[in-house]
């Protein structure tokens, strides 16, 4: 989602199964969660079985140029699949990525160099067409539990709703942040605000989540905004449409799909 959350209807969008023991879903009635059992229903509230739908970002760089992007994503599989289409400006048209096995299989198209590559495993971590979101971040936005230890800090206040404080830490050396604070609705499970800190341990982005409503009986953020603090650079992503839960066959979601408008 590393990320950055059901983003996107990824994420919704970004957002949604994640393959956990019977006993991180288990006491659901408890009033007392454990963390573990947290980020499980964050995982899950995230994830939907497909989805397709439209973003509109605008990244706005260090110096504060703007940049604006119409995008249609698809997902399958619980975020499992992931395919992004570039449709504006006439500039990126066309321009796609796939993203396979929440993120860990990415492969690019671009039209001006008519070929479809796989991006190495380093490239990851690099700005998706230089937005705040990594690659990792649009990839992986909905698999906190599978790569992070979690421990609840308490429940606090954030953005006027009471929420769930966890601090993940990675599992190992291959996650793109040294540790990631989230504070994540007590009634919905939907992360309002998340911290991603850098491998000194800075604290180096910070996502914001708002405007959430329920489609198709999935909770559903609309509006994101990723703030590089280092950088001083921002990308907003606003879901325009989204449908959840519809027919896309597998071969939709193939390296020789990737060419097709």
């Amino acid at each position: 989602m590393s990320h950055v959350i059901r983003l996107c209807l990824l994420l919704s969008i970004v957002i949604p199964v994640i393959h956990l023991p019977a006993d991180a879903l288990a006491d659901e009635a408890d009033d007392s969660p454990s963390a573990r059992q947290i980020v499980a229903r964050v995982d899950s509230v995230a994830r939907a079985e497909s989805s397709e739908g439209i973003i509109l970002q605008t990244i706005t760089t260090t110096g504060g140029e703007e940049r604006e992007f119409r995008i249609r994503v698809f997902t399958k599989d619980g975020n499992d699949k992931m395919l992004f289409r570039y449709l504006e400006p006439a500039r990126v048209e066309g321009v796609s990525f796939l993203m396979l096995d929440d993120g860990k299989d990415i492969w690019s198209y671009f039209p001006s160099t008519d070929r479809v590559r796989h991006l190495a495993s380093h490239v990851k971590r690099q700005k998706m067409m230089g937005s705040d979101f990594s690659y990792e971040d649009m990839g992986s936005s909905s698999s906190f539990a599978a790569d992070y230890d979690a421990t609840l800090a308490g429940t606090e206040d954030c953005e006027g709703n009471v929420c769930y404080h966890l601090t993940l830490t990675p599992y190992d050396s291959d996650c793109a942040y040294s540790r990631v604070e989230i504070w994540a609705d007590t009634s919905l499970y939907v992360p309002l605000r998340v911290d991603y800190y850098d491998d000194d341990g800075e604290l180096l982005k910070r996502l914001l989540v708002a405007d959430i409503r329920i489609i198709d009986a999935h909770p559903t953020p609309m509006h994101y905004v990723m703030t590089n603090l280092q950088d001083d650079s921002r990308t907003t992503m606003r879901i325009v449409e989204i449908e959840y839960d519809i027919d896309l066959p597998d071969a939709q979601f193939t390296t020789s799909e990737l060419k097709k408008r």
